[in-house]
């Protein structure tokens, strides 16, 4: 028997800062640990909850084989590596890092470890090694099972897999830059967030706010061909802003807020003001994209106390950027807590599934 990689499997290495139990395996696809030496005396620090906690685990699927005729282009199976750790991401709520493939297409490859020297924070939610709060699904390999119509065959609406990929991918980039960049994580989040919003179809109404209602009404009534007018109008306004803000709305359940973990009453979400901090949480990204006007401190406030939006109004020059501000989504705080942003969009994006 050879000694050389198969080429009709795969395998990748992923990592995690959070510490996951068992296995998940398939006759295509096989999700296992990856351990350090016995004898490496430092190997239990990894193990540990704490700022150097990292587990391995080795991704290993199987392909059809490769014509590795001259001229023929040899496939590159990283994606699937970067992928599958996007959608652990989600489906666990916790960081994921793909480092590259370990043999591919018959072929030794290096990863790249270069994330096993950095340090994490590892009191945030995403890095701890407890469970998320919102789904509650225990950190075990098994559970990946969850993500099996994903993993293989072709069952799903491509309309799905790409949205279902795209929010994914944003969400654990977001994930990944929490410590470094809060004001690019949050980016990352909103986007993902736009990317679920066109996934689903709003009746035209429900994306008009009061007042354009009022002026199309008045379009309408008072010109000629006003009808024409007002129908023109609405089909050209992409109401992006809205079907983000209705998406987010939409996927938030009663219990969101009834579970508030927040030490201040002042800090917490109100039902009644939800919609206002979602819509905050928008024009923050659209004020940075256009403006470039820095916003990171503020939603990634580590200061004493657990809150999910601002408790007192900052005292800013800009009245109109303090008050967004004062009622957007905190992207992560001090404790164990679940950061708000984040739990949104992953709730929405786990749930475009039906599961």
């Amino acid at each position: 028997m050879s000694l050389r990689p198969d080429e009709t499997v795969q395998k990748a290495l992923l990592s995690t800062t959070s510490r996951f139990v068992g296995e998940y395996e398939t006759d295509k696809v096989l999700l296992t640990h990856a351990w350090p030496s016995f004898n490496d005396l430092l190997a239990p620090i990894r193990w540990a909850e704490g700022p150097a906690s990292r587990s391995a685990y080795i991704l290993a699927f199987r392909t059809k084989s490769v014509d590795k005729s001259p001229g023929n282009p040899l496939p590159d199976y990283s994606p699937t590596g970067e992928e599958i750790a996007s959608y652990l991401s989600v489906l666990f709520g916790k960081r994921f890092d793909f480092h590259g493939l370990i043999e591919g297409i018959g072929y030794y490859h290096i990863p790249n470890l270069s994330q096993f020297d950095s340090l994490a924070v590892h009191d945030l939610p995403h890095n701890s090694h407890k469970v998320r709060p919102d789904f509650n699904i225990p950190l075990n390999l098994s559970e990946t099972g969850r993500l099996a119509p994903l993993l293989v065959g072709n069952t799903l609406p491509s309309k799905f897999i790409h949205t279902f990929h795209g929010c994914a991918k944003f969400y654990l980039q977001a994930l990944q830059n929490f410590e470094l960049d809060p004001e690019v994580a949050y980016l990352h989040l909103i986007s993902a967030g736009e990317i679920l919003s066109n996934y689903h179809d709003f009746e035209k109404p429900v994306l008009l706010d009061d007042e354009m209602k009022g002026y199309l009404k008045k379009i309408r009534i008072e010109l000629v061909d006003g009808e024409k007018i007002a129908g023109r109008i609405e089909a050209r306004l992409l109401f992006i802003k809205r079907r983000f803000i209705e998406t987010i709305n939409n996927f938030i359940d009663p219990s969101f807020f009834n579970q508030s973990e927040a030490d201040w009453e002042l800090g917490q979400f109100k039902p009644e003001t939800f919609r206002q901090s979602v819509a905050a949480a928008y024009d923050l990204r659209s004020k940075y994209v256009h403006t470039g006007t820095p916003f990171g401190r503020w939603i990634s406030l580590r200061l004493r106390g657990n809150n999910e939006v601002q408790i007192a109004k900052p005292v800013l020059d800009d009245k109109d950027f303090a008050k967004v501000i004062h009622r957007a989504p905190h992207l992560h705080w001090s404790g164990t807590l679940d950061p708000i942003l984040p739990h949104q969009i992953r709730r929405a994006t786990w749930r475009i599934s039906g599961t």
